[in-house]
């Protein structure tokens, strides 16, 4: 039993004892009100029972006593779902316990479901123009076949800890399932500023140890470049020199290079975490190139075919779409020799390496070179020095280096080793 379910067990009963208290006075005078006969039956439309707080009455299309209270001036009507004028005496007074406690969640509240708080998440997603929307659907895919049927009010702590341990039991990644709890969070939290739902449940806390270390050494990358097609390499360059993400540099048009100033910017709606970024490319002689490189064939390519070419990073003037399938492809060629079943790993630092990981190797280039951590994240566009630090990488070789320098202080002081051999051959 977790923390919060132990808290809430005072309460509870606290609830209950008051609910039963005003049942117990409510329900001495039900005899005198209302008695039942078999061989007179009750006109239902007319019966409407009075209490100190609501009503009691039956309602001509049901069969059910029905319960009326006002809260805050608001009517609110609820079936008792039952035949038992008990049942129903015993709702009324519930519903009072409830308010007298700040418990109350009124009806409407407890009919919204699971499909509700996806409506109304996707739709803040669609208003504020958020670029995730694709991640937020498979989010809501993956939480839509357990919940789907569900009503807020049942999706509970106890149920989210189980839906983890499924995800997990499926061989979810912890990154992805955060960020499919992290949906349903904040379309809690949406609802809950709506007078949607009562209250945004316990969600389980998730540590991630799954944080990738991946980045490429030169001679990698230039073995890689040769197995991408040509369009594609000027891109890869790019992504490696400047750190950003993949989006940001296919969207990049020409009107966003100042070659005048030497500048490169990206306006505030294009990125990720919607600030706006400069990158003043004119003082890194091999992004310089790079551009010039690029512009003179996309000039090219506008006298070929006649028309203005927009982007920065094409295919002969059509924007590059996805192409992580030739992604693969190119890595796998550039990592082994050889065809058929039989081929000889000759370049293990490439298996596995994704597109991101040119991100992170500009990060560690960038701590490499002794760049200012806060400098550098307005460079690759890292909001939050938390996540930085996960691309700020220590290779196996920086750490060899570092102690080839001190290596290399002690030989100038001489090692306490050297002093105590010294002693020892003295005695």
């Amino acid at each position: 039993m977790n923390d919060k379910t132990t808290q809430d067990q005072p309460l509870v009963a606290e609830l209950n004892q008051r609910a039963e208290a005003l049942e117990r006075r409510l329900q001495a005078r039900i005899a005198a009100q209302v008695k039942y006969q078999a061989e007179a039956p009750v006109d239902v439309a007319a019966v409407t029972e009075r209490r100190e707080f609501g009503h009691i009455y039956r309602h001509p299309r049901s069969r059910f006593w029905w319960i009326r209270y006002r809260v805050d001036g608001k009517t609110h009507r609820e079936s008792s779902g039952s035949t038992s004028l008990r049942v129903a005496e015993k709702l009324l007074a519930r519903k009072q316990a409830e308010i007298g406690l700040g418990q109350f969640v009124a009806p409407d509240v407890k009919r919204t479901t699971f499909e509700d708080l996806a409506r109304i998440i996707s739709d803040d997603y669609a208003v504020n123009g958020r670029r995730s929307g694709d991640r937020l659907e498979d989010s809501l895919r993956r939480l839509r076949g357990v919940f789907g049927t569900a009503r807020a009010v049942g999706i509970t702590a106890d149920r989210l800890t189980g839906y983890v341990k499924q995800r997990f039991d499926e061989g979810a990644a912890a990154s992805t399932v955060r960020n499919e709890l992290n949906a349903l969070r904040r379309a809690f939290r949406l609802a809950k500023k709506a007078g949607r739902v009562a209250r945004v449940p316990e969600f389980p806390t998730l540590e991630l140890h799954n944080t990738r270390t991946g980045f490429f050494e030169t001679p990698d990358l230039q073995a890689l470049l040769v197995e991408l097609p040509e369009p594609l390499r000027p891109l890869i360059e790019f992504l490696h020199l400047t750190g950003w993400r993949s989006g940001e540099a296919l969207a990049l048009q020409w009107g966003q290079v100042d070659f005048r100033a030497g500048m490169l910017r990206l306006e505030p709606e294009t990125t990720k975490n919607d600030e706006g970024r400069m990158f003043p490319f004119a003082v890194l002689p091999p992004l310089r190139a790079l551009l010039d490189r690029q512009r003179a064939h996309t000039t090219a390519v506008e006298r070929r075919l006649g028309q203005v070419i927009p982007h920065v990073f094409h295919r002969d003037g059509r924007p590059i779409g996805d192409f992580h399938k030739t992604w693969y492809a190119a890595i796998e060629r550039a990592a082994y020799q050889g065809g058929g079943p039989v081929r000889t790993l000759v370049r293990p630092g490439l298996v596995g390496r994704l597109v991101h990981d040119l991100r992170r190797t500009a990060v560690r280039n960038l701590e490499r070179a002794g760049v200012s951590r806060s400098v550098a994240m307005k460079l690759t566009g890292h909001k939050t020095e938390s996540v930085y630090r996960r691309y700020a990488i220590v290779a196996e070789q920086d750490l060899k280096e570092g102690v080839e320098k001190l290596a290399a202080l002690h030989g100038r002081r001489g090692t306490l080793g050297a002093h105590s051999g010294s002693e020892a051959a003295a005695g």
